[in-house]
């Protein structure tokens, strides 16, 4: 009987090994790769250029928002009914371009005059936005 228990008991530890090697190999290769999907670890790091990118865009919004500033400009975009807010929602979705495109037009005016075109533009760009069902500033349309 000593021998059967010996060798029963030789076999549950063999067994009981097997299981501890079994998880920790499993908590090894699964705990990391589990970790990494979580926290987004594998994206990799930023280009300079998407840096560049970023700053060139809040460059560009700071200059559209410095010509928007003007009180000839604040006072015609109140005349059409257009909120700051809303302004501020279409330049985030404008492209990199067309914002690119719009704070050099806003640059290129002479200070104080021509800031009617920039408001045209706008109101011209919110009005095409809203024919696209983008947007629904003008309920009207």
């Amino acid at each position: 009987m000593t021998t059967s228990f010996r060798s029963h008991s030789r076999t549950r530890s063999v067994f009981v090994r097997l299981l501890a090697v079994l998880f920790v190999s499993m908590q090894t290769l699964l705990v990391p790769a589990a970790h990494a999907a979580v926290t987004g670890a594998g994206q990799g790091m930023i280009g300079t250029a998407e840096v560049l990118q970023q700053e060139s865009r809040a460059e560009n919004e700071a200059r559209i928002h410095a010509a928007l500033a003007r009180d000839d400009a604040s006072s015609a975009l109140e005349r059409f009914g257009v909120a700051p807010e809303q302004v501020d929602e279409r330049l985030d979705r404008l492209s990199d371009s067309e914002l690119a495109s719009l704070a050099d037009q806003a640059e290129d005016l002479p200070a104080g005059e021509g800031a009617l075109g920039v408001l045209v533009f706008i109101l011209v760009l919110l009005i095409i936005l809203d024919l696209l069902g983008v947007t629904n500033v003008f309920p009207a349309i």
